[in-house]
């Protein structure tokens, strides 16, 4: 499957027109069916032939329309802390993926206590509760019921739907939809053609778009990646702007050096592996090696132990990751374990972002 992995990705950065006689053109069918699947699913709910159930709370989903790392993991922090320093009682609902009680449903933590391990729970929704004491998480494919449980028991002003943009079952009342500020669509297909979760008419379900990893200009450009008939219609839809801080971290979160990190050894199982090297590296980390892993990697006792030959081999005292891949390796690592973490930054807007939530308290 590798192989077949690596050429679906390379087939995401080719913008071009696809031959009938490329292999892409099989990629291309499947997501003709794909997208139309996808827009069907969104015309049923949207005449009531399915129904939307609502929750005894304001909804917040933050999600977005493409395969991959957007940055929802600290869009979502970002949004239960400043809910939280409001004085609004928010809990957080995640699919957890990768967990073995995603399809039965679990609470992940009570706010004080996280009584679920990665495993169980799925690594992000462990990461966030985590680092967000008073703030409960619950888990759930079924976002509805998930969310009927942290209602009950949790009695939450504002429920943020982590990852829940294609959730449609469950109601919202507001839709964050976050997008790379480079490549926001991608090359435009639907999977597996492109990265596309599902058609860009969705995009007319958002209340605003989050630009990740922006730069100057960003937002003024956003138009041009839409077809130009519907970047009419999308010009009342706000678009801000946000940058990704990286900062290191030792194994128990507190601020450290790339000097006192001394040579590591880089390894992560994460959407965009290579933004994780490249981010480490801006900080200055000296890079003995590294591995990775596809998404959501499931570690085992001996693939740790591997790792830490590998590190020691190339002169490394020390494995760097990613906040959510060290909640699942921390308890099999003997060598020393060192994060590079994410957050999110509004930086001009700020009161913009901010706005946007007041609207749900």
């Amino acid at each position: 499957m590798g192989k077949v992995t690596d050429y679906i990705e390379r087939a995401f950065e080719d913008d071009g027109k696809t031959s009938l006689t490329s292999p892409k053109a099989l990629l291309l069918g499947i997501s003709k069916v794909y997208g139309a699947l996808g827009r069907a699913k969104r015309v049923v709910y949207e005449k009531g032939l399915l129904e939307t159930k609502r929750l005894p709370a304001r909804v917040v989903a933050i999600g977005n329309l493409t395969a991959g790392g957007t940055g929802k993991t600290p869009m979502t922090l970002f949004a239960a802390r400043w809910y939280r320093e409001q004085g609004a009682k928010v809990v957080i609902v995640s699919r957890g993926y990768g967990g073995s009680l995603s399809k039965s449903g679990a609470v992940v933590s009570d706010g004080d206590v996280v009584f679920l391990s990665p495993f169980e729970a799925g690594d992000e929704p462990v990461m966030m509760a985590e680092q967000l004491p008073g703030v409960p998480v619950v888990i759930g494919s079924d976002r509805y019921a998930a969310g009927m449980e942290a209602c009950d028991r949790f009695k939450p002003d504002v429920v943020l739907l982590d990852d829940g943009y294609q959730h449609l079952r469950l109601g919202r009342d507001l839709n964050i939809l976050l997008a790379d500020g480079k490549r926001p669509f991608g090359n435009g297909h639907v999977l597996p053609r492109g990265p596309l979760r599902e058609p860009l008419a969705a995009l007319s379900q958002a209340d605003a778009v989050v630009l990740t990893r922006a730069e100057a200009g960003d937002t003024a450009s956003f138009s041009s990646h839409l077809p130009s008939s519907f970047a009419d219609e999308m010009k009342s839809l706000p678009v801000l702007s946000s940058t990704h801080r990286l900062s290191l971290s030792d194994g128990e979160g507190s601020p450290m050096t790339p000097d006192a990190l001394g040579p590591a050894f880089l390894f992560s199982g994460i959407a965009k592996n290579h933004a994780f090297e490249e981010g480490a590296r801006s900080l200055g980390v000296q890079v003995a090696g590294s591995h990775f892993f596809d998404d959501h990697h499931p570690y085992t006792e001996t693939e740790v132990l591997g790792l830490e030959a590998e590190a020691r081999a190339s002169g490394a005292n020390v494995l760097l990751t990613t906040d959510k891949d060290r909640v699942k390796v921390r308890s099999m690592a003997t060598m020393s374990l060192a994060t590079v973490s994410v957050s999110i930054d509004f930086n001009e807007d700020f009161d913009g972002i901010t706005a946007l939530l007041a609207t749900q308290i």
